[in-house]
């Protein structure tokens, strides 16, 4: 998802593969850290709202994913139930901030016309390349040491990701000498 656009549609602006319920288990790099309390410096706000706006559209699109390969559904679960974890605690952190997060779309614009697990592997990609562009984006529109500590472990969790479906996908190179920079080419 080169970039979290909603898609157009009427309606709900609810996060549709997001159900009621307790919130998912913690997984490893995206442990709540205390809420920030205050404001946040604009700049900062921005960029968590992007952040949280790609942690929408990557649980939305992880539903997407779902539905096209079966073969990795333990996977694909738990790096969804990371992403609502993460987009929890971000909300919280808004909100204590004193900022009203975004909300999730209905639906949203995806840079890969799934109709297979390949290509469902190629979007699985493209989001976590979206989610770690916007979380470097939060580490440098930050210079408190707590928030900053927190989206490198954002940025670090989407950099694995990436890396476990590029070794399901067997893409070569697997891994990202800088994750979340735009690569050359």
């Amino acid at each position: 998802m080169t970039s979290p656009e909603p898609a157009p549609s009427p309606g709900s602006s609810a996060d549709p593969g997001v159900t009621g319920g307790s919130p998912a288990p913690a997984t490893a790099g995206a442990t709540p850290a205390p809420a920030l309390p205050g404001s946040l410096p604009e700049e900062t706000v921005e960029a968590l709202q992007l952040a949280l706006t790609t942690e929408h559209a990557a649980i939305w699109a992880y539903g997407l994913i779902a539905a096209f390969d079966k073969d990795n559904l333990g996977s694909i679960t738990a790096m969804r139930d990371a992403h609502l974890v993460r987009r929890n605690d971000t909300s919280a952190r808004l909100t204590a901030a004193g900022a009203t997060p975004v909300v999730g779309a209905a639906a949203y614009k995806v840079p890969v016309a799934v109709k297979d697990a390949a290509t469902a592997r190629q979007l699985a990609l493209a989001v976590e390349s979206d989610n770690a562009a916007a979380w470097l984006g939060v580490v440098g529109a930050t210079d408190d040491a707590a928030l900053r500590s927190y989206a490198l472990a954002g940025l670090t969790d989407a950099a694995v990701r990436a890396t476990t479906w590029k070794i399901i996908s067997k893409a070569k190179p697997t891994t990202t000498t800088f994750p979340g920079r735009p690569t050359d080419g």
